[in-house]
């Protein structure tokens, strides 16, 4: 079996990766940290533990 006969063997893609990098690898790790900055600014648990702890010691002539 020759090299182009080998499933999953991409000598075009081989090639453009030695030539101009693995563009895929990259936008695949840069998506991986944007998500990780998306989670992390989208994260209200501070917000609630905070709202829950202000409401816990607040004042209330009912109780």
């Amino acid at each position: 079996m020759s090299t182009a006969e080998r499933p999953g063997h991409t000598p075009i893609y081989d090639r453009l990766v030695r030539e101009r990098g693995d563009v895929l690898a990259e936008t695949w790790k840069v998506a991986e940290e944007t998500r990780a900055q998306a989670r992390q600014a989208l994260d209200w648990s501070t917000v609630r533990q905070s709202q829950k702890w202000r409401e816990e010691r607040a004042f209330s002539a009912f109780r």
